[in-house]
């Protein structure tokens, strides 16, 4: 016998049935699967500027700026620890006292969500790491039959202790921002959809890069695509999920329910 709450209307129309939440958890997924990668690459460039001795990293000389090539393999893992190898290029302008890098993940990205990361400005508190990022994309697209535009905002902030060592998979790393984007489309079919994407402190622990180990996020979405809102709160296990704590319609059949997130592709 079906339970009690499948009588009520609101989820009648979903048929008792839990709904995909790849739509609403991958915009989380997103946001953190570039954060964790410009930690890792801010922390690596920062420590081969500064002098240290790494297995990952090679400066390469530059008039006026500076080049950090990031080799992944065997002895310098991916920053989530996916098999991978290839080339992590970051260039810049670095001091002691601050630095300002832009990343280029094509030639390794194999798995990555992340492609590019534009001006990340870091400024090294002891053994401790500030990033800051902020982008504002704008496309437009037209055919025949319609016309596209989409806006995509984005602003975080990260902290890296890096525990003294030059050893990236011993950081502990912290996130706070998120991102907005809207999608509009015109022609035989209107559309316009917004997501939104607002993480607290969202803590990952040293050893674990499969979910952060504390902190809480919220995606919601809006729009003629169609809705939803979840709140998550990520917790200690290292297991790649996060549970679920407030949900509204589609997806209250998720609420007080784990749920797998993945930053690779």
């Amino acid at each position: 016998m079906r339970p009690f709450y499948c009588l009520l209307s609101a989820l009648a129309l979903l048929g008792c049935k839990q709904p995909d939440s790849h739509v609403i958890v991958h915009p989380l997924e997103s946001t953190l699967g570039v954060a964790v990668p410009a930690a890792f690459t801010a922390a690596v460039a920062m420590s081969a500027l500064s002098g240290q001795v790494s297995p990952c990293a090679t400066v390469i000389p530059q008039p006026n700026s500076s080049r950090i090539d990031i080799h992944l393999g065997p002895g310098c893992p991916s920053p989530f620890g996916n098999e991978t190898n290839g080339t992590i290029v970051v260039t810049g302008v670095w001091t002691p006292q601050l630095a300002t890098f832009l990343a280029d993940f094509t030639e390794a990205n194999q798995g990555l969500l992340v492609q590019k990361i534009g001006s990340m400005t870091v400024v090294p508190q002891g053994s401790r790491l500030i990033i800051a990022y902020a982008q504002q994309d704008v496309s437009f697209g037209t055919d025949s039959q319609a016309t596209m535009v989409g806006l995509e905002q984005i602003a975080w902030a990260v902290e890296v202790d890096t525990l003294g060592t030059a050893d990236p998979s011993d950081d502990i790393i912290s996130v706070s921002g998120g991102d907005q984007s809207l999608f509009a489309a015109s022609g035989a079919v209107t559309a316009a959809n917004a997501t939104q994407v607002a993480v607290g402190d969202a803590v990952f622990h040293s050893g674990c890069r499969r979910n952060p180990n504390e902190g809480i996020a919220a995606v919601q979405q809006v729009g003629t695509l169609g809705g939803g809102w979840l709140l998550f709160n990520f917790h200690s296990a290292c297991d790649g999920k996060a549970d679920v704590v407030g949900a509204l319609a589609p997806y209250e059949l998720m609420l007080g329910r784990p749920v797998p997130i993945d930053f690779l592709q």
